[in-house]
């Protein structure tokens, strides 16, 4: 498989998801002239289900490493024998994979802010929103009860803050990224090894929903987010402070 008909048939998981083409973004598409790897990815901007006053968006990438590439224009078989030389006894390869990125976020309007929530809440929430992902975005690979292989992960919920002239800080954002790994069929010149790969159709579309599941997962944490900071009260020993953006004219007002 190429890099070409993997990113058609990934666009097309995608697009039954309803993520590709939903609110007309197009996916960019880069290549490096040094190294030949080449680079696909997707925004998605949720503007009408997005919690206010938040703006949820996500990123889908990956990348196609020249080695990637090399593997498609050729056979195993012929690859090996380029590498190695001929031999009696046929060599085995690896199974070629290809990492699929997922980058969640949720901002607040330009150059808005808000307190930061009391760290025992905003702890929790932040513990809560990970677990949630966990079941779309981490998974394992085991064998006699060890670990063997991580075919998805997440990384920690990041903060995005401001600190003004007293030291005390605002919240601006919130953002977590995670991986899926896809396995990618190889090219073989035996017609039962090329039969023993099968297509990865389903598996792509598995991916997308996954993809789709994880980001009405966090709107959903972020719409929980958005009212523990509308509603919380502010830590006695704080002095309440309004959410603030600064205006076209550089003056601050307060969002109401």
């Amino acid at each position: 498989m190429r890099y070409n008909e993997f990113r058609d048939r990934f666009q097309d998981a995608l697009r039954e998801a309803e993520l590709f083409f939903q609110y007309g973004e197009q996916p960019i598409e880069t290549i490096d002239l040094a190294s030949t790897s080449r680079r696909w990815k997707l925004y998605i901007r949720l503007s009408a289900q997005s919690p206010e006053p938040f703006h949820v968006s996500a990123k889908i990438s990956f990348d196609w490493s020249p080695v990637n590439a090399a593997r498609a224009y050729t056979c195993e078989e012929d690859l090996l024998t380029e590498l190695i030389g001929r031999k009696q006894r046929p060599a085995k390869t690896e199974q070629r994979w290809a990492r699929v990125n997922l980058a969640l976020y949720a901002t607040l309007p330009y150059g808005s802010a808000t307190p930061i929530p009391d760290p025992q809440i905003f702890g929790s929430w932040t513990g809560s929103a990970g677990e949630k992902l966990d079941k779309w975005l981490t998974e394992f690979k085991e064998r006699q009860g060890r670990v063997v292989a991580v075919t998805g992960g997440r990384e920690e919920v990041e903060v995005e803050a401001r600190s003004n002239a007293e030291g005390a800080l605002f919240l601006k954002g919130v953002s977590v990224s995670g991986f899926r790994i896809v396995r990618v069929p190889r090219v073989w010149d035996d017609p039962d090894r090329r039969e023993a790969e099968k297509d990865l159709g389903e598996e792509l579309a598995r991916l997308a929903r996954r993809f789709k599941d994880a980001l009405d997962e966090w709107t959903r944490s972020v719409a929980e987010l958005a009212r523990w900071i509308r509603y919380a009260p502010p830590p006695p020993e704080a002095k309440p402070v309004e959410p603030w953006f600064e205006d076209e004219n550089g003056g601050p007002e307060t969002i109401h």
